[in-house]
């Protein structure tokens, strides 16, 4: 099933042992990137999300946040840095004493270097209630962020398969023109060696297979018909109802940029030129909507 990368899901929930909120966007990037905001005494529920978000998205950048406030546990304390302020106490005497300075050491001066306060650490562990409602509350974030994904995959599905219809109407096209003129072509350019044979007395046969070789030079319905099948291929992977799928659309996206440039190399009428470059104007577009497909 074709999804987007982009999205957004929520959940909140209140209980007597947790009150929290979390939050789950999504945006296009080239490989699974995830984010993860969390209180400082949560920082240990960080593995287990992004385990959760790698189940439910293969590809995109994600940024998960969670707030929350648990009813258990602790609060967090303020206590002193004792080496640091011992330290410190000893230095400010020794210049005291040092300089003849007077008047003695108050906390006041000691506070106000950094590190002197520290916070304590957190718990080891996160209460099993509070534990497994915010593993849940995360999950439903998820689940809102895939039924987002799941909606906007379904409008890049329509115009994904309107981009492969354009492609192969202009495939189509550029290859019945090039069988309408291949005989008009060659009949032309035997004109022209017809004339430089009676004007330069050169052999006729060499140059007839010259012709041939030119006309076939210019020949793109090998070029076509590879263009088709990676088309073809585009429209397996669109419809199939599983897996991810971007990658290979853009690779595919890219083989069919390249066939189009070959065929371009090789047509030299106006109108051929112009259906091919109505043909890359269409896979241009295919490519756009590839990069936000899962």
């Amino acid at each position: 099933m074709i999804r987007s990368m982009t999205g957004y899901g929520s959940a909140g929930l209140e209980t007597d042992a947790v009150r929290a909120a979390v939050t789950a966007r999504s945006l296009n990037h080239r490989y699974l990137d995830v984010t993860v905001h969390l209180p400082r005494r949560l920082q240990l529920l960080e593995g287990e999300i992004k385990e959760a978000v790698g189940r439910t998205v293969r590809r995109g950048r994600v940024e998960l946040s969670v707030q929350a406030s648990l009813a258990e546990g602790p609060a967090e304390e303020i206590v002193p840095s004792r080496p640091l302020v011992a330290s410190l106490v000893r230095a400010l005497r020794d210049m005291q004493n040092e300089f003849g300075l007077e008047g003695g050491v108050a906390v006041s001066d000691l506070v106000r270097f950094p590190g002197a306060l520290e916070r304590a650490e957190a718990p080891t562990s996160v209460p099993e209630q509070p534990h497994e409602a915010l593993l849940g509350l995360v999950g439903r974030a998820l689940e809102g962020l895939d039924v987002m994904r799941r909606a906007e995959g379904e409008r890049l599905r329509t115009e994904l398969e309107r981009a492969l219809e354009a492609i192969e109407t202009a495939a189509d096209g550029i290859e019945q023109h090039a069988a309408e003129t291949r005989e008009a072509r060659q009949a032309t350019l035997m004109e022209r060696v017809r004339g430089l044979v009676a004007e330069l007395g050169l052999d006729e046969g060499r140059l007839f297979q010259e012709v041939v070789r030119s006309v076939e030079r210019h020949d793109v319905a090998e070029e076509v018909q590879r263009l088709r099948s990676h088309a073809a291929m585009a429209r397996e992977l669109v419809a199939a109802e599983e897996g991810p799928a971007g990658k290979r659309l853009d690779f595919l996206a890219q083989e069919l940029m390249r066939e189009a440039n070959t065929i371009g190399s090789k047509v030299a009428d106006a109108a051929q030129v112009q259906a091919v470059v109505g043909l890359k104007a269409e896979i241009e577009r295919l490519r756009e909507q590839v990069q936000n497909v899962e």
